[in-house]
């Protein structure tokens, strides 16, 4: 029987693998028919920017450690400066690649081969999910065939094909969920705990985010089932089950402390948390969620706010007949359904499964497993539908094919589905073939059910794949790069002139008008741009009080408008600039030459040039400011106080440092223009307005609480379609562009930023130019002054020299390390733009020295008169104390292991005995 058993159970895995092989074919066709990757990055830059990037160079990371570990000298690298302006590597990289298991396996392929491996690890990683939901059906006693139908359709739904393929570690929580719940049932029976803990534990190190709604979601799930299993005296059991899971619940924490605690500290510190949530937008979502909500259960399109449904139609027939059905033990499934659905409905539980962070439904990845479950529990009584069942889901497929036809058709370009009446048909092809079954008295243990009902599910995916990707309906394919293209997209012509650079300094550079921000990363360059989901919130306030356009989001910004003070500032020394420098409106860029600037290089349509005004990694002041002081002040004077000050939130101790108390720099000059309010009620308007300007002077149109207002709340489609954002204003001056991307309160990523610098080309001859703000979104644009900002060139000329003059000699970096010597007259405090960290740990001349947080996100170090050796050192916030937990928890589970093992083996021999 047991044998039986067992060849019934590889079958059905092999059928399952079977039919996800055909189901795949069938979904992706039209990736494969169009030349396309998984990777998303052709329209954004997610894909490339955030994972690709991040893998490739994880792989490259594992494959040096290891080579290292083997040559005898081991490192561990934990700092990377191409991470953004600089960045700890496993707080940052933990969000896509550090602690997934998985991962690994890119230290074994090169990276011309990481674009292979990511797509056949996104296909794995759905393929384990189904795995692991059947593994659960199976210990829930699901029939077989019947499990294998459940994973199909909690596999090939819209969360996988959307958010899936999108961020391929959004698919580890359809992995990890199915084996908690199975590791629940196994603790609640008294069987071993160890999947349970195990799960907790990968989870934890794979990614804390998902961690979060995983353990919500566990919760909730262990409570519904503590009511199945406990009975009698379930107050003292409730509390004894509490300990219980808790007790294996932080063990699996405390195995995965050594990433964990690391991650969750870098979280802590993040600049992406926003400036708060409009809690207007908790109450409820815009009308056309809901009407897409239901369009699209088992339609193919999108509903917004991250909720993807796009069930296959079997499912659909599930839904309808689990609320048709008068069986009790079909009560929980029926409320269980019903309970996410008003979640999702309600967005104030978007908001708190989110992290109370803003409303998105990430989450319905558990609605993927509940719909699943009802299609395991109800397939093999499809072929037993009651007459009530029968009437009810006909009128049910027919309503909703009705339904979705006039929300269609309703003329609202939002609500269009063009493969709706597909999806409906589908439905009502699975329900008529079910009607036939049933009257020949076929049941689901048949051959001939298992394979038309094979053949349906692969039929329904294809087609959802159709609708859904194909460039000849809605396109989604159009968003993700052509094949083979990955690594070369990253390794560009204005890139690779940037690697060729043959200078042994340590600096940084920028790719002027390159639209992906991370390159960086892959190609061991220093830059300036950065677009990381866990950025360092120092970081992203000092970048956003420079009031540059090339800030997007506060964990999304790139250059610095060409202004050579904060070029040089940074450290900028070499830049790539396209021949065509009218091009910055991608990402808001100046696309101008920055004034001082000397062009070396020429190669094609792309231009190398030096700055030789760059500062190198650090260099040193003898006066400072507060951090209260530079916050009065707007963008153009920060950056010149810079030039002469450093910025420090305190007082330095035990040094003579003067401080400086002028509140504004008098080498700016800020002329008030009369506009206040400027309307677009069409979306077309636009506004001209004519600036004195002088090839002498920066020149800056400056805007100071700069607001949209949308008016469509007074021309009644509120209702329907929610506030709207706007698009931004384009700045024109004759053929150089740029974009001031405006952020709505209530836009999730709203960081709060309301003021904008525009930088005025003056290289020209010109004594006055006109310039045309066009405003790309109808409403109103309110702002409290607009001003007219200039300062003397060659006063930032003349401070860039002082402070090279004060630069630190003998200057070396390499991972974690930092080293370089002072000479000086006078105690100075060294400003050393590496990106401010609790990990930094610096010393003089071999004693430990405090580090102050200087010019907002970068290392002061204070140093007396004289010649001085600094030396910075990096160990990860957390990575001991994780060690050490991790250490420990290990050796309690492996000896629990042990203890296991060994009363089995004492249990076996006596019963032998016996």
């Amino acid at each position: 029987m047991a044998t039986k058993m067992k060849k019934e159970n590889r079958n059905n895995y092999l059928i399952y693998s079977l039919l996800f092989v055909l189901m795949c074919a069938a979904a992706f066709a039209p990736f494969l028919t169009e030349g396309k990757s998984f990777i998303w990055g052709a329209g954004v830059e997610d894909g490339l920017s955030q994972h690709f990037s991040a893998l490739a160079y994880y792989g490259k990371m594992v494959r040096e450690f290891f080579s290292n570990l083997l040559a005898g000298h081991p490192q561990l690298p934990m700092w990377e400066m191409s991470l953004g302006y600089g960045a700890d590597i496993l707080a940052t990289l933990n969000y896509y690649a550090i602690g997934d298991p998985l991962n690994l396996i890119y230290g074994f392929v090169s990276e011309e081969n990481t674009e292979t491996m990511y797509n056949i690890l996104i296909i794995v990683r759905m393929y384990l999910a189904g795995i692991a939901f059947m593994v659960y059906a199976e210990k829930m006693k699901k029939r077989k065939y019947a499990s294998v139908m459940g994973a199909l359709v909690y596999v090939f739904c819209g969360f996988c094909f959307r958010l899936g393929l999108r961020h391929p570690f959004f698919l580890n929580p359809m992995i990890y969920f199915p084996m908690l719940c199975l590791g629940i049932e196994k603790i609640y029976k008294k069987e071993k705990p160890y999947v349970f803990i195990m799960s907790v534990c990968l989870a934890a190190m794979s990614n804390y985010y998902f961690l979060y709604m995983l353990t919500i979601f566990a919760v909730i799930y262990a409570w519904i089932r503590f009511y199945h299993y406990v009975n009698e005296e379930r107050i003292k059991a409730f509390f004894q089950t509490i300990a219980r899971f808790a007790g294996y619940y932080a063990l699996g924490i405390a195995m995965s402390a050594v990433i964990l605690f690391p991650s969750v500290i870098g979280f802590l510190g993040n600049g992406r948390n926003g400036s708060g949530v409009d809690w207007m937008t908790l109450i409820v979502y815009p009308g056309k969620y809901y009407l897409l909500l239901l369009e699209n259960i088992v339609g193919y399109g999108n509903t917004g706010s991250n909720t993807n449904v796009g069930y296959l139609p079997i499912a659909g027939i599930a839904i309808l007949f689990v609320l048709f059905s008068q069986r009790m033990k079909h009560r929980k499934y029926r409320m269980a359904f019903i309970s996410s659905i008003i979640a999702l409905a309600l967005p104030i539980f978007g908001f708190a499964f989110n992290g109370f962070s803003y409303a998105n439904n990430r989450w319905s990845f558990v609605l993927s497993f509940i719909v699943a479950l009802l299609t395991a529990e109800m397939y093999p009584r499809f072929f037993k539908m009651s007459k009530r069942q029968k009437i009810g889901i006909g009128i049910g497929i027919i309503v909703y094919m009705i339904f979705c036809q006039i929300v269609s058709q309703s003329g609202e370009e939002l609500m269009e589905n063009k493969g709706i009446l597909a999806a409906g048909t589908m439905a009502l092809i699975f329900y008529l073939v079910l009607l036939l079954f049933q009257k020949l008295n076929y049941d689901d243990r048949k051959w001939v059910t298992k394979l038309v009902f094979g053949v349906l599910m692969v039929v329904s995916v294809g087609m959802h794949g159709y609708y859904r990707f194909s460039g000849e309906q809605d396109g989604y394919t159009q968003e993700f790069l052509d094949q083979g293209t990955a690594l070369e997209t990253l390794k560009s012509q204005n890139v690779t002139l940037l690697t060729s650079i043959k200078d042994n300094s340590v600096y940084r550079v920028h790719a002027d008008g390159y639209k992906y921000k991370n390159y960086g990363l892959i190609n061991n360059l220093n830059t300036i741009g950065g677009y990381y989901s866990i950025t360092s919130g120092d970081v992203a306030e000092t970048v956003k009080s420079y009031e540059t356009l090339g800030m997007k989001y506060a964990d999304k910004y790139k250059g610095l408008d060409q202004r050579t003070g904060l070029l040089s500032l940074a450290g900028v020394k070499y830049m790539t600039i396209p021949k065509e420098t009218a091009t910055g409106e991608a990402d808001g860029e100046n696309g101008s030459i920055p004034y001082g600037f000397t062009l070396i290089k020429e190669e094609g349509d792309i231009q190398l040039y030096e700055n030789p005004y760059a500062l190198p990694l650090a260099y040193a002041y003898d006066s400072y400011i507060t951090k209260d002081q530079y916050d009065h002040l707007n963008g153009v004077e920060r950056e010149q106080v810079m030039l002469s000050e450093v910025v420090l939130e305190q007082a330095p101790e035990n040094m003579d440092l003067k401080h400086q108390k002028n509140e504004y720099h008098s080498t700016v000059s800020s002329i008030p223009l009369s506009e206040k309010r400027i309307s677009s009620p069409k979306g077309t308007g636009y506004s001209m307005i004519t600036i004195p300007v002088n090839k002498n002077q920066e020149t800056y149109l400056y805007f100071n609480n700069l607001v949209y207002h949308d008016n469509q709340s007074k021309e009644g489609g509120f209702w329907l379609t929610g506030r709207k954002g706007t698009q931004g204003i384009l700045v024109n001056q004759g053929e150089l562009q740029q974009k001031i991307y405006i952020q709505s309160t209530f836009n999730p990523y709203y960081f709060g930023r309301k003021d904008y610098m525009i930088r005025i080309d003056t290289s020209s001859d010109k004594k006055k130019e006109k310039i045309k703000l066009e405003f790309l979104s109808p409403g109103t644009y309110q702002f409290d002054e607009v001003s007219l900002v200039t300062v003397n060139k060659k006063d930032t000329f003349s401070k860039l020299k002082k402070l090279q003059n004060k630069s630190l000699e003998a200057i070396q970096y390499e991972g974690n390390h930092f080293s370089g010597v002072f000479r000086g007259d006078r105690d100075q405090m060294v400003c050393v733009t590496i990106p401010y960290s609790k990990g930094w740990k610096a010393t003089v001349d071999g004693k430990s020295t405090e580090i102050y947080k200087a010019n907002g996100m970068y290392m002061g170090i204070p140093v007396e008169a004289g010649t001085h050796k600094i030396e910075l050192s990096y160990v990860t916030p957390g990575i001991k104390t994780g060690a050490v937990l991790s250490g420990i928890a290990w050796l309690v589970f492996f000896f629990s292991l042990w203890i296991g093992k060994s009363t089995e083996k004492k249990l076996t021999k006596g019963v032998n005995r016996v």
